[in-house]
């Protein structure tokens, strides 16, 4: 399977990034009952110094954290209660939940290659579907290194783009496994003028931070104070 542009851009090997937080902003607060909360909410930490959000969602076994650089940042939950799209700079960020239960049609085994598999293409027939003239560029799958060179966590990454013609829609969708399905991280370009390379190292920042949330983690995070959400 194909991985350019080079090689899926050095796959996603940058390691880890130590950043450290202090206030908080907060969708809401959820008490915790011995594990993660399996509410669906969202708890968005700002850095103290530098730039970016790491994003906390709870999801019961599922929970995990994620990291999106940059310097303003709003959601537009209001407009849809039933989507959370982040504004972070030139870029429109939604994570989503896909359930195995989804993507029975398509899984042909429960290896993590072949669930990531499944569902991209349940994704991706349901676009071309839609406009049968989008094109779809697939990355295929590169997996997050270790420091000892080993592999690590596994993602998937794709693209569509509008048909010619039509009016310029591009948007990158990397994905990557968690205990109960897939979560999907939707990137969307708000200036068409963002170069490839650009969202190129917004992911690899994305999957070098993404991480699960363990029961600690989780109490410690649902602990912080509240900050106004802005």
């Amino acid at each position: 399977m194909a991985q350019d542009p080079d090689t899926f851009r050095s796959s996603f090997s940058v390691h880890s990034m130590l950043v450290m937080f202090s206030c908080a902003i907060v969708l809401s607060t959820i008490p915790l009952y011995g594990q993660c909360p399996n509410t669906g909410e969202t708890k968005v930490i700002k850095p103290a110094q530098g730039t970016g959000y790491r994003f906390y969602k709870f999801i019961g076994d599922s929970s995990f954290v994620y990291f999106l650089d940059g310097k303003t940042f709003s959601f537009n939950d209001k407009d849809d209660r039933g989507r959370t799209i982040a504004f972070i700079d030139n870029f429109a960020y939604e994570s989503t939940f896909v359930g195995n239960a989804d993507l029975s049609k398509y899984i042909k085994s429960s290896e993590p290659i072949d669930v990531l598999r499944a569902q991209a293409k349940q994704q991706q027939d349901y676009f071309k579907k839609l406009v049968p003239s989008m094109k779809i560029t697939d990355y295929g799958p590169s997996a997050r290194k270790n420091p000892d060179g080993s592999d690590d966590r596994l993602f998937y990454l794709w693209k569509k783009e509008s048909p010619p013609g039509s009016e310029a829609a591009t948007q990158y969708l990397v994905s990557t496994t968690v205990k109960d399905g897939v979560i999907v991280l939707s990137i969307m370009l708000l200036n068409a003028s963002t170069s490839e390379d650009e969202v190129f190292l917004q992911l690899r920042k994305y999957t070098s931070n993404f991480d699960l949330l363990s029961t600690e983690r989780c109490a410690k995070v649902l602990a912080m104070p509240i900050a106004p959400s802005k």
